[in-house]
């Protein structure tokens, strides 16, 4: 196993290949071989059985038979073979016995029929056929038998033919399969070798292998997806370490700032006071703002255990908004609510409570005083949507697609940020990633509306 992990896959393609061959040529070879050495034997058989078949036309004839008796050279000539047997005998003596090399003939179990032995069961050397006949008064015995040593010399040769091409035909299917397989993964060499060219500077590359294999293309196609995926992910991580750093290094630069004031003369215990109570909101700020990184960090890669259960859009939103009472009062602003009394969500209660409260909160933060935020709700055949319309404020279109990325500010100074560090609405993103849902945001006639989508079998 462990020299096959180290095998090259055109390696392993060739040997595969090779020993399907060897399977293949080696089966061939011996069936070939055995239906062969079954019709020698047959054939062999047959020319047995021939020669007694003659035999019985002779022994039809009285005078033929005194003649064979008289001379049984006759016969012998008409055989032709050393290793040739032949007996023709009656009860009382041996009529014929034509026998060159004195080949030990077994006794044998007589019939009116044609039979078959050989002269020992185990490698054989003669071959016998043997038949009673009858004609008259007078039984004749004949025995008609060959040596095997010609037949098997043939046999041996032709196993070793057999053996000889089956040999060279594995070894040039070995050949074949490696060229083949050399040949057939040259592409995937070329996509190795592409692959190595590409690195964290160039991750705009792409792979360009041209081949006709459809898994070569296939495969090539999904790593140049992977790329893209990657380089995404690379841009949105560099563009969230730059905005990383632009966040804390303005707090922690208004904190060094002031406290180097402080330390540059002696002040009144009013002013430390009111500088620590400074540092202590700037401190709140980057806690809320890491807190809601490592919950955004979570939600991407799924660590967000979800304990879902059904939930009452109606009375979800409501308990939201006697929770934002008091700041709805303040801005003199006021909720309207447009949506069934019986439609509801499969959704974790906590996760969907921070979603709504982000949106509301940011429609309080950014409404005009005295104005309306509108809480709507719908179902169609797959989703739940739920909106939050700020109306009178719109958001120039060009932010539009941004506004759930993290750290983005529609006010380009930065100055004004939301208690979650300027990752609301990308932490309501992610909650809605959490759902298998998504966000969307528009711009109304009424005002700017802010969409939560939820697939009804969630």
């Amino acid at each position: 196993m462990n020299i096959m992990g180290k095998l090259s896959l055109a390696s392993r393609l060739s040997l595969a290949f090779s020993l399907i061959s060897c399977v293949v040529f080696i089966s061939i070879g011996g069936l070939s071989y055995q239906n062969f050495r079954e019709m020698v034997y047959t054939q062999q058989d047959k020319a047995l059985a021939a020669r007694i078949k003659r035999m019985e036309v002779f022994l039809t004839d009285a005078h033929t038979v005194q003649i064979l008796g008289k001379y049984p050279k006759l016969y012998e000539n008409m055989v032709g073979h050393e290793d040739s047997i032949f007996i023709v005998k009656d009860a009382q003596h041996d009529l014929i016995k034509i026998n060159p090399l004195q080949v030990n003939i077994p006794e044998f179990n007589y019939s009116n029929q044609i039979q078959y032995a050989n002269n020992i069961a185990k490698h054989p050397s003669t071959r016998f056929a043997f038949q009673s006949i009858q004609y008259g008064q007078q039984q004749y015995h004949l025995i008609a038998g060959q040596q095997w040593a010609a037949v098997n010399m043939m046999l041996k040769q032709y196993f070793w033919k057999i053996v000889l091409y089956s040999g060279l035909g594995i070894l040039c299917s070995s050949l074949l399969g490696f060229v083949v397989g050399h040949y057939l993964f040259r592409s995937m060499r070329h996509l190795i070798a592409e692959t190595n060219n590409i690195n964290v500077q160039k991750l705009n590359s792409r792979i360009h292998v041209r081949s006709n294999n459809i898994e070569v293309q296939q495969l090539s196609h999904a790593m140049n997806e992977m790329l893209e995926k990657i380089q995404q992910d690379y841009q949105k991580l560099a563009q969230f370490s730059e905005d990383i750093a632009h966040e804390l290094r303005t707090p922690l630069n208004n904190l060094m700032g002031q406290t180097q004031i402080i330390l540059s003369q002696s002040r009144p215990l009013e002013e430390l006071e009111n500088l620590l109570y400074s540092h202590l909101e700037e401190y709140e700020r980057l806690t809320k703002m890491i807190e809601s990184m490592l919950f955004i960090a979570r939600a991407e890669y799924a660590e967000y255990g979800l304990e879902k259960q059904a939930l009452n859009v109606k009375q979800l939103l409501k308990t939201i908004v006697d929770y934002f009472d008091c700041v709805i009062e303040e801005h003199q602003m006021s909720v309207v609510f447009d949506l069934s009394d019986d439609l509801g969500i499969v959704a974790n209660s906590a996760l969907m409570q921070r979603a709504i409260a982000n949106l509301i909160s940011n429609a309080i933060l950014h409404g005009k005083e005295q104005g309306v935020i509108a809480l709507q709700a719908s179902q169609s055949d797959q989703h739940v949507v739920i909106v939050v319309k700020t109306e009178g404020v719109f958001i120039d279109e060009k932010h539009l697609p941004y506004l759930f990325d993290r750290f983005y500010q529609v006010d380009e100074s930065r100055q004004q940020k939301a208690q979650t560090g300027g990752l609301g609405l990308a932490i309501v993103s992610s909650i809605m990633q959490l759902h298998a849902g998504s966000t969307e945001v528009e711009n109304r006639f009424e005002g700017v509306a802010f969409k939560l989508i939820l697939p009804l079998k969630n």
